[in-house]
């Protein structure tokens, strides 16, 4: 199943095309391409209220993945997993790393297709590496897209910038 995308802020422009695209690659690499997963653009605004909800966390965030296991009515096509991503905070980010916006948007994408498979970063080292790993992959996976099939964002191309979220 295809990865629907959603656009549900403003103030940065998002080419839904290139970046479903590029995240349906990303969900196949993984092997999770069975699987109905929704990506939704948003503000800090929003992001910071469900990051309270969820986690207790009363801050903006860059992206959140939440997991649908089971759904309880499997006649209603519910997703399997969900990611939220603040265009707000990816663009600071971006900023700050001196990568294009694209760029990073796709490195959260990865961070939430990761997490929405299984990873869990937070939850011992090894398991860290074992998720930094498998980002680095659909990265390397995602630039080759990216080269082959032409495809640019507001005529850059944002390969150089596309490595996953967790550091070295």
């Amino acid at each position: 199943m295809p990865v629907e995308i959603e656009n549900c802020q403003r103030k940065f422009p998002v080419d839904i095309r290139a970046l479903s695209l590029l995240a349906n690659e990303a969900q196949k690499s993984l092997g999770e391409k069975k699987k109905n997963y929704t990506i939704t653009f948003v503000n800090n605004r929003r992001i910071r209220r469900i990051n309270q909800e969820f986690r207790g966390k009363n801050s903006a965030t860059d992206v959140l993945s939440f997991s649908y296991p089971n759904a309880s009515a499997p006649e209603i096509p519910f997703p399997d997993g969900e990611i939220l991503i603040s265009t707000e905070k990816a663009d600071r980010q971006a900023r700050e790393q001196n990568i294009s916006l694209e760029a990073e948007i796709l490195n959260l994408i990865i961070h939430g297709l990761c997490h929405l498979a299984g990873y869990d970063h937070e939850a011992d080292p090894a398991e860290s590496l074992r998720m930094k790993r498998a980002e680095r992959k659909i990265a390397e996976l995602l630039r080759k897209t990216l080269h082959q099939s032409g495809v640019s964002f507001s005529g850059a191309k944002p390969q150089s910038g596309i490595q996953g979220k967790i550091p070295d």
